[in-house]
């Protein structure tokens, strides 16, 4: 074997330290899912946020035979506050979105500041617990690892606004899932959207998807077909690169190139 090719931007899919000892090329494909992604996670927000799917439902099933009242009222989304844990490529689209197109307030959290955003959209870098406490809407958009495994978990949904908004398009191991259930049985937060879930599929039985106030979606964040075929065309040219003895354009572990 001389590389592996991953059609999607996360690769914890990869044993990297076998593949480095191994000496094969790991190769993911970043930047092309960007803007897709970035728009499911505002999409969802907005679903939450206005009850959109719980709405639907309403309409369909007959219920709505007067004027609504304000049970059935949704949140507003412009010029509210939004938290994003993970600053990278999709978190910086995402806050893109939401600060030119709804004028929110962005504050984030990451492992470094990026005055990139700073800068271009007014972002506030700050804690986990500060982003918890102040944002509206929360958006975890962190890298699968062994640090962020459970970072978010009964403690943070605590410190989080009773009205706040919990959005997932990472990885569903990313969340405390059953901390999740609680939190939402115990009005902890108001509402969450998932992209993820530790298990996917997910069980039919699974507590979350017999909740009014959750969104739940088949982990597709990337999946319109523009995207998928760019992506499926990047992952071709990361792989004809390594087998032709040539540096992939997205190489994960470049220790492993030979330049040969």
């Amino acid at each position: 074997m001389k590389i592996v090719s991953n059609i999607a931007v996360g690769y914890d899919n990869f044993d990297l330290s076998a593949l480095n000892r191994a000496g094969v090329m790991a190769t993911n494909t970043p930047d092309v899912l960007t803007d897709t992604v970035a728009d499911t996670m505002m999409g969802l927000m907005l679903a939450m946020a206005r009850r959109i799917p719980e709405m639907d439902r309403f309409v369909k099933t007959g219920q709505w035979t007067s004027h609504l009242t304000s049970q059935q009222f949704g949140r507003d989304v412009h010029h509210k506050t939004l938290g994003i844990i993970g600053m990278g490529r999709i978190g910086s689209a995402i806050a893109k979105r939401a600060h030119l197109g709804f004028d929110m307030n962005i504050l984030y959290h990451n492992r470094s500041r990026n005055e990139a955003v700073e800068s271009l959209y007014q972002a506030t870098y700050c804690t986990l617990e500060e982003l918890c406490q102040q944002a509206d809407f929360i958006c975890l958009m962190v890298p699968l690892s062994a640090e962020t495994t459970k970072l978010i978990g009964m403690k943070e949904f605590q410190q989080m606004k009773k009205s706040a908004i919990f959005v997932n398009g990472s990885r569903g191991a990313t969340v405390d899932e059953e901390a999740l259930v609680e939190a939402l049985k115990q009005g902890e937060i108001l509402a969450a959207g998932l992209d993820v879930f530790v298990k996917e599929p997910v069980d039919p039985e699974h507590p979350l998807l017999q909740m009014p106030n959750v969104v739940t979606l088949p982990h597709i964040g990337s999946a319109t077909e523009e995207t998928r075929l760019r992506m499926a065309q990047y992952a071709k040219e990361n792989l004809l690169a390594g087998l032709f003895g040539k540096k992939p354009p997205a190489l994960l572990n470049e220790e492993v190139y030979s330049g040969k």
